[in-house]
């Protein structure tokens, strides 16, 4: 008996063979395709959320930091307030305060609503009475730059204080000559000077208690007169502030129609405060829904050497050093808070009796607010609001001019008697103390600015008493609403955020923060 397997039968075996070898190498080879495809997507996907996680962790150290410079500001404003009332050596104040600055309002996402008696206030308990000391000015130290380190966050940013600005909920007020002194009701304390008068809007406060956002509940809406002057103040602040970014040589991408967006403005309030439910304009980002109201003319013209110092900022990061207005350095590191080595450093040419502020562009956003008490604090008001009030000068130039002095006269060293000059002498000699700068207590004091404003000539009003005319019933010393707009970076991130808030009572009282921006 044969026992050989037939030839045809062995190749048949072998190709089987030969086969299988090949589909386990197949098999092999796509199992370990599969692997790669799957390690591959398990590190892409550990990167994406480790990025996220360092983004979140960033941009949560960024908030924290603005929050930070945010309560620097209440502090800052509250201590200002303490001090023009001489208060500060009597009471401690409190560095904590009641409420964290919150963003998640549930009626106004991103906006906490500390009011009332609640948290986000700073300050002292005391009478509910102002008192006439109280007095604000460019050089206190809420207004200076913001420049600070928090946590390895470079913060910079600026204070406007409501009452150096035109209020666009105001605007019919400030146009109406006053016929009758302002009365008041006594049992309440709450001004009554204002009622049926057109756009008139205020905020009820009893005992530093009350609604912020109260209206009143009699409300004229303007006639074509009042409309006419609002729009001509609108006019002449448009104007100026094309004027003065032109003449220091930061231009336009556009040049903008003074006239078409005053027109367009005062016909948007004008609507607003025609329907109850609208009224009360609570933000300037409304305007950018406004025709001819362009962002460039809004926030201003970009200035082309900060753009390069912001450029040259940013390939620094990159290379691994820090950035920032103080090169890392805090305010607690600089001169003495308003000496004149802290404002050479912070950029004011030191002339022979005056300093002048360093020159930037400046939008609408800088001479408009929508956070005041509808007057204008002529210790703080740019020359631009300056100049559109002074309707009883029609030349341009001239209310120009005018306007450059007073607003010149804050920058003024003030000049010391012999006794309060040892007092500062021994002051200086212990540190570095503020230098002290003139300002307005009343509206007679323009008389000291130039002393040709007094001399009149027979059947013309002097500067002056047109001064007085213009400005009288419209302007106050001191200052009750505060915006801050403060920028933190670090890295290549960057957050911003925007504070409002109000003196009450001797209380400072946060009415909004938002995170504006990542």
């Amino acid at each position: 008996m044969n026992n050989k397997v037939p030839l045809t039968t062995e190749k048949a075996q072998e190709s089987a063979h030969g086969v299988d070898s090949g589909m386990a190498l197949f098999i092999v080879l796509v199992l370990v395709l599969v692997l790669t495809v799957v390690i591959t997507q398990m590190v892409f996907v550990t990167q994406v959320e480790k990025r996220i996680s360092q983004n979140r962790q960033g941009f949560t150290q960024l908030t924290y930091s603005l929050q930070a410079a945010s309560r620097k500001v209440v502090q800052n404003v509250s201590e200002d307030l303490m001090e023009d009332l001489g208060l500060l050596e009597e009471e401690i104040l409190d560095d904590e305060f009641d409420s964290d600055l919150d963003t998640s309002n549930p009626e106004e996402p991103g906006t906490g609503t500390p009011t009332g008696n609640s948290g986000g206030r700073a300050g002292v308990e005391a009478g509910s009475s102002q008192d006439e000391k109280e007095v604000d000015t460019r050089h206190d130290t809420w207004a200076y730059a913001i420049q600070d380190n928090i946590n390895e966050v470079n913060v910079t940013g600026e204070v406007i204080d409501g009452e150096s600005c035109i209020d666009l909920n105001h605007i019919f007020e400030l146009v109406i000559e006053e016929e009758e002194e302002s009365t008041a009701d006594a049992a309440d304390g709450i001004d009554l000077s204002n009622l049926g008068q057109a756009g008139a809007v205020i905020d009820q406060t009893i005992n530093g208690v009350g609604d912020l956002d109260s209206e009143l509940e009699e409300f004229v809406i303007p006639d074509q007169e009042v409309v006419d002057a609002a729009q001509e103040m609108m006019i002449r602040l448009i104007e100026a502030v094309v004027d003065y970014n032109q003449e220091n040589g930061f231009e336009y991408a556009e040049t903008p129609d003074a006239t078409g967006a005053a027109e367009s403005i005062v016909t948007f309030v004008y609507q607003r405060v025609s329907e109850e439910s609208t009224r009360r304009i609570r933000s300037l980002d409304a305007l950018l829904g406004v025709e001819d109201v362009s962002l460039e003319l809004l926030e201003g013209p970009t200035d082309p050497i900060a753009l390069a110092e912001a450029e040259d900022a940013a390939a620094a990061n990159q290379d691994g050093f820090s950035s920032g207005m103080t090169g890392g350095m805090d305010l607690e590191s600089l001169p003495g808070l308003g000496s004149l080595d802290f404002l050479e450093q912070s950029g004011y040419s030191l002339l022979d009796d005056m300093v002048e502020a360093p020159i930037a562009p400046i939008g609408l956003r800088h001479v408009l607010t929508a956070n005041s008490s509808g007057k204008i604090n002529l210790n703080t008001a740019r020359p631009e609001v300056i100049i559109s009030l002074l309707s009883s000068f029609e030349d341009f130039e001239e209310a120009k001019d005018i306007a450059w002095q007073i607003f010149q006269q804050g920058d003024t060293f003030k000049e010391e008697s012999e006794e309060d000059a040892d007092t500062f002498a021994s002051e200086e000699e212990e540190e570095d103390a503020a230098q002290e700068f003139e300002h307005f207590t009343n509206i007679n004091q323009l008389g000291q600015v130039n002393e040709e404003w007094s001399e009149s000539t027979p059947g013309e009003d002097s500067i002056l008493e047109m001064l007085k005319s213009d400005l009288e019933s419209r302007v106050v010393f001191s200052s009750k609403y505060f915006t801050a707009t403060l920028k933190g970076t670090k890295d290549n991130r960057t957050l911003s955020g925007r504070l409002v808030c109000a003196r009450r009572d001797r209380h400072v009282i946060v009415l909004s923060w938002r995170e504006l921006q990542r």
